[in-house]
């Protein structure tokens, strides 16, 4: 329910859930939303995760709908 609760404010990318919300795995979280009635979209970014790095291509997670 964090992941819900983020994306209520906007999108969160899969770095940004692992980091910043304590999510080990991210999409397994997205799935389950999906599963309980949450319509998220998945739109593709590249985003570094230190100073330096080669940018990694992940999911960007946008909330479309809640269920009712």
């Amino acid at each position: 329910m964090r992941l819900a609760g983020a994306l209520r404010h906007g999108p969160v990318s899969t770095i940004d859930a692992a980091q910043t919300l304590d999510i080990v795995h991210p999409p397994s979280s997205v799935r389950w939303l999906r599963n309980h009635g949450y319509s998220i979209k998945t739109e593709w970014i590249y985003k570094t995760t230190e100073p330096g790095r080669r940018p990694h291509r992940v999911g960007l997670y946008v909330l479309a709908s809640e269920p009712s």
